[in-house]
């Protein structure tokens, strides 16, 4: 079973659908759902269901003036993997995973049967990705940039319903990272396979540019309740992987929410983990890497 969210990805369809079909492991059940597209998606997408009995396309109704935002991604996603479910109780079809994959994102023919056999090999694995690399022009992959935390990126994850089940499909900001911290908190082991890759056709967060996608990011971080130097250290990478102003762009995202008073997540689980947690474990990560460093600059 497979979910894909949508706005306004016509362009990216035809190569999508090729992706998904080309797989060793095909879905039994494709859930498209189309986040109130105006960019010619929805007809497309209705072209798509009427020739394959096996995909099915939610359509929500949408502002046109709403932004598309990481809150609205988690809530679109919520709803898909809600209806996925559905239908297959209403088939009396078992199915034991589920998936997700982002339209902007291309899966080698063996990426999910390969993940779904190593999960099977380990029952402990609630979810799990692959690396992704960002496909620039006039350039080599980009290695994407991971969660701090160390979740698995939220743009292709093969979920175990069982922990689907335990941990909730609350949407939030920074779900990719959220769910991977209650699925942890839980006993469940949430992994990322190094030697598997999918590549990432789109910037991350450009559809309406990427200084307002890192900004988004920044507001994200915000909700969570980030320590400060987690957020400060998170923006001197992503700006260091490209050499430009998005760690500026998260920043201000971050401050600007807190300016304005926004709200912050009231949950203990997430406010500790972000807050103090973390921090500290990236602090003694460094740490523990000083003697390397200096041994590495003596021998220099």
């Amino acid at each position: 079973m497979l979910v894909t969210p949508v706005h306004d990805e016509r362009e990216l369809l035809h190569d999508l659908v090729a992706t998904i079909r080309a797989q060793e492991l095909p879905p039994v059940l494709w859930v498209i759902v189309d986040d109130g597209s105006t960019d010619g998606s929805g007809p497309e997408l209705a072209r798509l269901q009427a020739r394959e009995p096996w995909i099915h396309v939610v359509t929500l109704g949408r502002d046109a003036n709403a932004e598309v935002s990481p809150l609205r991604y988690a809530q679109v996603l919520a709803h898909g993997f809600v209806a996925a479910v559905e239908l297959l109780e209403a088939e009396a079809l078992q199915v034991d995973y589920v998936a997700n994959v982002d339209a902007d994102v291309r899966c080698p023919p063996q990426l999910f049967a390969e993940m779904l056999q190593r999960s099977e090999r380990d029952r402990m694995i609630g979810f799990a990705s692959c690396r992704l690399v960002e496909m620039v022009e006039d350039g080599d992959p980009v290695p994407a940039l991971e969660h701090p935390c160390g979740a698995p990126r939220a743009a292709v994850r093969l979920w175990r319903r069982q922990c689907i089940e335990e941990i909730g499909l609350h949407p939030t900001p920074h779900w990719g990272s959220v769910t991977g911290l209650r699925a942890r908190n839980r006993g469940w082991k949430t992994v990322v396979h190094v030697d598997l890759v999918a590549e990432v056709v789109r910037d991350h967060a450009s559809r309406h540019g990427w200084w307002r996608g890192w900004q988004r990011i920044g507001e994200a971080v915000w909700f969570v309740g980030a320590h400060p130097l987690l957020v400060a250290a998170q923006a001197v990478v992503a700006s260091a992987r490209r050499r430009d102003l998005r760690g500026l762009a998260l920043l201000t995202g971050y401050l600007g929410s807190a300016l304005r008073g926004r709200r912050r997540s009231n949950d203990p689980e997430l406010l500790e983990f972000y807050g103090t947690v973390l921090p500290r474990r990236q602090l003694e990560d460094a740490l523990a890497r000083l003697p390397t460093i200096f041994s590495r600059s003596k021998d220099g």
